[in-house]
């Protein structure tokens, strides 16, 4: 597959009469594009305001954040298969994108109705928790949209994501029939094969188990060809990835930070250098039983042989019971002779509870990616006892519950407790610190 991925920087966003971008300067006209959101009658709300980097200004809540792509040349569509989006293999052609900015879907709409996940994601554009994310340094554009509630909550999610991609479709398709000032390829071409093949296997949260259905999923965790379901192994060349096959959001990870992924990057970029990039496997996690985790990390690994793997990376974007495939894989991987580094968040050594759910010793190259938040002193971001300074203002919600059981309401625009940061994707710029 060869993609070539054609960059359009967005040094600032203006309303004004027309959608166009233009010189660096994305303009948009508001009201049309509100229109057409409100078209959708299961739309109740929908209002746009921008958050601009260095601002005094907190945005919550946040579903997902959206890099503005098209497809302009090849088969698919960016960000395929979910909101019913078109299924074509994507990674092929040419991809258009608005760098430097975000869509960002702000909505108190929640993921499923089987409880257990809130929305939590919150963005600050200035002050010690914007240091910490990468979206602090862009210009986003929220959409504050919001759904009948009387509506089923599948029809809720689907109405208000389909919102955030029409959107982002709209503003990319501002550089249609534009020559892109920034270009690259990419394209896994022979290289020396004495240098090892590495993988890289992302293992994505999925919300079955606990709502049911792979429908009620949809739009709480990574989807990928906009399936959350519970799935084998599925093997991916990396463009599909860069085109948006796996969507956002789960917990920190968004849509912009899996098109954008580092460690995708990285891995391309070194490709023929020191590495032979060999391609990805997306694991899906939350299997109810061992068995069944168990057969998921083997049959990883058996991809990764067939791939001729000799390294892969493995991270994870949750926490809790799906731990156990994570490093199931890494030691499923390790037993096939492949060399795996971990990547992954830890726990709160309190109380004597091991910082990972199963240390095992074939886990022997862990890097750890957690970096602070609220009850979790191991990091060394904000830590839980210092909380986050007031904003001037508030996009989206002005009050948040919060607590065991959501039964304390703060005010968003004063101080706020900071939330966990788990990256994973490569953006963080804290390193862990050992107590």
């Amino acid at each position: 597959m060869r993609l070539e991925l054609g960059s359009f920087p967005v040094t600032d966003i203006v309303f004004g009469a027309r959608t166009r971008w233009q010189d660096s300067v994305l303009e948009i006209d508001a009201r049309a594009l509100l229109e057409e959101m409100r078209s959708d009658p299961r739309i109740t709300r929908a209002e746009l305001e921008l958050a601009r980097p260095g601002e005094s200004v907190r945005i919550w809540p946040v579903r997902d954040a959206v890099e503005p792509r098209i497809k302009v040349e090849g088969p698919g569509v960016a960000y395929p298969g979910i909101c019913g989006r078109a299924i074509d293999t994507v990674g092929q052609g040419r991809t258009h994108r608005l760098a430097g900015m975000s869509v960002v879907e702000v909505s108190e709409v929640l993921p499923h109705d089987a409880g257990g996940d809130y929305n939590s994601i919150f963005y600050d554009m200035s002050g010690p928790w914007a240091e910490m994310i990468p979206m602090s340094k862009l210009l986003n554009l929220c959409l504050l949209v919001e759904a009948d509630p009387a509506l089923t909550i599948i029809d809720q999610n689907d109405a208000v994501h389909r919102a955030t991609l029409k959107l982002a479709d709209r503003l990319a398709a501002t550089t249609v029939g534009l020559e892109p000032p920034q270009r690259e390829v990419f394209e896994l071409g022979p290289v020396d094969p004495a240098l090892p093949k590495v993988v890289y296997i992302p293992c994505l949260h999925s919300a079955q188990a606990m709502s049911g259905n792979g429908s009620n999923g949809f739009f709480c965790t990574t989807a990928t060809y906009g399936l959350s379901m519970l799935t084998p192994p599925w093997p991916m060349h990396p463009n599909e990835i860069l085109d948006g096959a796996i969507t956002g959001p789960y917990r920190i990870a968004t849509s912009w930070h899996l098109a954008n992924n580092r460690i995708l990057l990285e891995l391309y970029r070194r490709h023929g250098v020191d590495l032979n990039f060999a391609g990805v496997i997306a694991v899906r996690t939350e299997w109810t039983t061992m068995e069944e985790k168990e057969l998921m990390c083997l049959q990883t690994a058996k991809v990764a042989q067939m791939l001729g793997a000799q390294g892969a990376i493995v991270a994870w974007d949750a926490g809790g019971n799906e731990f156990l495939e994570v490093v199931h894989t890494v030691r499923a991987c390790q037993r096939a002779g492949i060399k795996t580094v971990l990547l992954t968040s830890e726990d709160d050594p309190t109380g004597g509870a091991p910082t990972l759910l199963e240390p095992l010793p074939e886990a022997d190259a862990v890097v750890s990616t957690f970096i602070g938040g609220s009850g979790y002193p191991g990091g060394s971001g904000p830590a839980s006892s210092q909380m986050l300074p007031a904003m001037a203002r508030v996009i989206g919600s002005p009050t948040r519950l919060v607590g065991a059981v959501r039964d304390e309401v703060i005010d968003v625009a004063g101080p706020m407790p900071p939330p966990r940061y788990n990256d994973t994707y490569g953006f963080g710029r804290y390193s862990g610190v050992e107590y």
